[in-house]
């Protein structure tokens, strides 16, 4: 069975999200084959759709990306 999960980032401004959104869909890219994930922006906020047939690995990804956009955000302050 394929779990599926959103998440969803807001931001102060369109164009923080649309670059933010940029920088997780690079990491996306080095994903494993049989994981979907898709990044994408949307008005102020950023939003990724994961794709798996284990619950583990959704979890997993999903923990990547929080990880991923929270150094990003820091990042970006300095």
């Amino acid at each position: 069975m394929l779990s599926k999960s959103r998440i969803e980032f807001s931001y102060e401004t369109e164009e923080k999200a649309e670059l933010i959104a940029e920088l997780l869909e690079i990491d996306n890219k080095v994903a494993p084959r049989k994981l979907k994930i898709e990044t994408f922006s949307e008005g102020k906020k950023v939003i990724t759709v994961v794709e798996h047939t284990k619950i583990s690995t959704l979890a997993a990804t999903l923990e990547d990306l929080i990880f991923t956009e929270k150094l990003i955000s820091l990042v970006m302050e300095l």
